[in-house]
């Protein structure tokens, strides 16, 4: 999908640098994994002591 966004220049370069990846495009596929697993981590988070875990299972 073709999308057009102003992104500061500035934290662009920062997040190139720190993650040592080459192009703009990838930076922001890889932000945007990043947002996705976290997101989905927060759900997890949220059934912390609801959810009994059988641990007969795997002994």
């Amino acid at each position: 999908m073709r999308t057009n966004i102003e992104i500061d220049d500035t934290l662009m370069a920062k997040a190139q640098k720190l993650s040592k990846i080459k192009t703009k495009k990838a930076v922001v596929e890889k932000a945007l994994q990043l947002f996705v697993t976290i997101e989905n981590q927060k759900k997890l988070l949220d059934l912390w002591g609801k959810v009994e875990i059988d641990d007969k299972v795997y002994e």
